[in-house]
């Protein structure tokens, strides 16, 4: 039994990539242990893919790189990026 409390999508867009991250750390943990130990059962997969799929919204490398650049310029960036949640922001 994972010592975490596995994310699904409806409390994924309840919650804020700030508050995203460290869940996802512990079930990427989690993740990884199952695979590389040859752990996986029946049923895991689809609980494989959801948690994929929240990690990919959450963690979008393209609006990482849409944000590089005035990031770098020392221009504000969006910060509802951060501190909004998912479903607020549309994004899952």
């Amino acid at each position: 039994m994972p010592s975490f409390e596995r994310l699904t999508i409806e409390e994924a867009r309840t919650l804020t990539r700030d508050e995203l991250l460290p869940r996802i750390e512990a079930e990427q943990q989690y993740w990884y242990q199952r695979i590389h130990r040859c752990r996986m059962r029946p049923g895991d997969d689809e609980a494989f893919k959801t948690f994929n799929q929240i990690l990919h919204v959450a963690a979008d490398p393209v609006r990482l790189l849409w944000d590089t650049d005035p990031f770098l310029e020392g221009t504000s960036t969006n910060s509802d990026y951060w501190q909004k949640p998912l479903g607020e922001l549309g994004e899952l």
